[in-house]
């Protein structure tokens, strides 16, 4: 009996102790839904913010719409929220070159692993450069989507892909100086 009442007081404290975690997950979540954020900087764990205010404020006084050459090289930090959660657990984020919006020009594709159901990827230390096909001054859009050949092998899910589009998560753009 003692065991069970012990068992029990011990789950409670977990879930009291996760919930709070939970909402500010999801706040900071529905804030910046569907959009990739950039930064020259690395935002802190999201146990280091006492608050989903906070880490909201922290989020966009980091974001950035332009970050500098440095070493012949441009380190991004890249959060990106998607509009829902991951029904793959490939995503690609596409860089598209749209400094002429006229003629947008892919640049560079790049595979990144997800867990099924995330609604968000963080990759810190995002190190592109002019070898990679990138250019000073050019402006890029970055859409995350599901890698094609997950989004074509879903069961055969006509939602996952649509008349040959991608499954776009997020998109987001940034220049590079």
């Amino acid at each position: 009996m003692r065991r069970r009442v012990l068992g029990a007081i011990a789950l409670l404290v977990g879930v009291i102790a996760l919930a709070p975690r939970a909402s500010a997950d999801d706040a900071l979540w529905r804030a910046f839904r569907g959009r990739v954020v950039f930064s020259d900087v690395a935002l802190a764990p999201a146990a280091n913010f006492d608050s989903s205010a906070t880490m909201q404020a922290a989020v966009r006084r980091i974001e950035r719409s332009t970050v500098d050459l440095r070493s012949g090289f441009w380190r991004l930090h890249v959060l990106a929220f998607f509009d829902r959660p991951s029904e793959t657990t490939s995503m690609v984020m596409r860089a598209t070159d749209v400094s002429d919006p006229r003629a947008p020009r892919e640049v560079r594709v790049f595979q990144q692993p997800v867990q099924r159901g995330e609604r968000e990827l963080r990759l810190d230390d995002f190190v592109v450069s002019p070898e990679m096909g990138f250019k000073s001054g050019g402006t890029y859009e970055i859409a995350v989507e599901a890698a094609p050949e997950e989004a074509e092998t879903l069961g055969g899910a006509p939602e996952t892909k649509k008349a040959g589009k991608a499954d776009v998560y997020a998109k987001g753009v940034i220049t590079l100086r």
